[in-house]
């Protein structure tokens, strides 16, 4: 009995999986190198390439899931969520950096909470690609309120 349930359970979280991936990869885009670009989830990304997926929203869950794949010194622009958001390194070395904080170096399996309205950046190094998958809740609060780009300095800085 116990062996059929962790079967049928292990089914059910692969089918789940599937279908996410499946609608993710057909949400998929690529933007180009140029020196700012806006990407498919609305924000800018600078200094270099990057693509997004994005699954689909649902109301009711009342939060979007996306996942970023940012090339050697491509970054966000400076900007905050006013639900908050969740971002959780899948591959590689990510930079994060919060208005007046220092810089923060993520390392692929951590995870860091943007707290809301706080304005921030997240990247890559400029020597190495970085994957993330972001969680941005109580999406009924808001939105992204954007900034201004990340210069050299603030980028290159500690």
């Amino acid at each position: 009995m116990k062996k059929r349930f962790v079967i049928n359970l292990t089914a059910i979280i692969l089918s789940i999986c599937f279908c996410a991936r499946l609608c993710a990869q057909q949400q998929t885009a690529s933007v180009g190198s140029a020196d700012t670009t806006r990407n498919q989830s609305g924000g800018f990304i600078t200094g270099g390439q990057s693509s997004v997926s994005r699954l689909p929203r649902v109301a009711e869950i009342n939060c979007g899931v996306s996942t970023v794949s940012f090339g050697p010194g491509a970054r966000t622009i400076w900007h905050s969520h006013a639900g908050g958001q969740v971002i959780v390194v899948t591959k590689g070395t990510a930079w994060y950096q919060e208005k007046g904080k220092p810089k923060q170096i993520l390392r692929q399996g951590e995870a860091i909470i943007a707290p809301p309205g706080a304005m921030h950046w997240h990247g890559a190094p400029p020597d190495s690609a970085m994957v993330h998958t972001v969680a941005t809740p109580n999406l009924d609060k808001g939105g992204v309120t954007s900034g201004l780009p990340v210069t050299n300095q603030e980028y290159l800085n500690p």
